[in-house]
């Protein structure tokens, strides 16, 4: 199988597997997709044109190739029903390939069908077109679970190689790093981004001084209290704790973001996101 494309499925928490070593007879293609951009306008009466209101990413599908080889109409039944199995789930599956082993996708199978190549073949060239709901690519690992010699970077993930990128920080100042080809927005996007707080003292506030985001717990805590702010909510020991908050939150930019910490000096913050791409 050496130089064949792979594609590795994970649904839920069952383990991952490679399509070819699943299902006997089943070569994995490629696949191919493509940044969906949805434009919405604004018509002005008595003005050409329409005003440009909001530009998203919409749900875009991925198209995932395969051939399968099969010694006769039996055997094709039998493949078909493995192949149905591992991708038709009413769950979301997380696919990658060996091309973009460090990148994942979270995809549904649409309806597919699986045809010889002409009557009496032997084998079958068939798509297989995935939904992707949020149009977005994510990093394998999270920020926090990444370092520059681990397995989970690829070429294409646009992190610096001349400084190392940190999200793990007891300094009141510190610079977080956002390779991702957007920002990252909790509120406006519902992107995923937890920060891990802990401290001593009053309260605390962090700032990012970069685009002026900012979010402050307003209640005292010790170093063995665990505050997570995920994405707009905040969590005392697990605990809902937004009350005790600004109800603000962060943002990052994408590339260097400057952050600040005031209100207290005995620190432990981390920045825990997956890193978003779309092409």
């Amino acid at each position: 199988m050496l130089g064949k494309p792979k594609l590795y499925v994970k649904l839920g928490n069952d383990p991952e597997v490679e399509v070819s070593n699943v299902i006997n007879g089943l070569q994995f293609l490629g696949d191919s997709t493509s940044p969906n951009v949805l434009n919405t306008y604004q018509q002005n009466t008595g003005v050409d044109g329409k005003t440009l209101i909001a530009s998203n990413f919409d749900k875009s599908t991925v198209n995932a190739n395969f051939y399968l080889r099969f010694s006769d109409y039996y055997n094709l039944k039998l493949a078909k029903h493995e192949i149905y199995r591992l991708f038709s789930s009413r769950k979301s599956l997380r696919i990658r390939t060996d091309a973009e082993p460090a990148i994942v996708k979270y995809v549904v199978a649409t309806p597919f069908d699986i045809a010889p190549t002409e009557n009496f073949a032997n084998d079958s060239q068939f798509t297989i077109p995935f939904d992707n709901p949020s149009g977005y690519k994510y990093s394998l690992a999270r920020s926090d679970e990444i370092n520059t010699n681990d397995v989970d970077i690829q070429m294409g993930m646009y992190l610096p190689t001349d400084q190392e990128c940190a999200y793990h920080f007891t300094t009141t100042s510190f610079q977080i790093y956002n390779p991702s080809d957007i920002a990252i927005e909790p509120y406006e996007q519902k992107h995923d981004l937890k920060i891990i707080v802990k401290f001593s003292g009053d309260s605390i506030k962090l700032t990012n001084n970069t685009n002026e985001t900012e979010w402050s717990y307003n209640k005292a805590a010790s170093k063995s209290d665990t505050i997570i702010l995920n994405g707009v909510n905040t969590t005392l020991n697990g605990n809902a704790a937004s009350v005790n908050t600004d109800y603000g939150n962060i943002t990052l930019n994408t590339g260097w973001n400057s952050i600040s910490v005031t209100g207290a000096t005995d620190i432990d913050i981390t920045f825990s996101f997956p890193f978003v791409y779309i092409a």
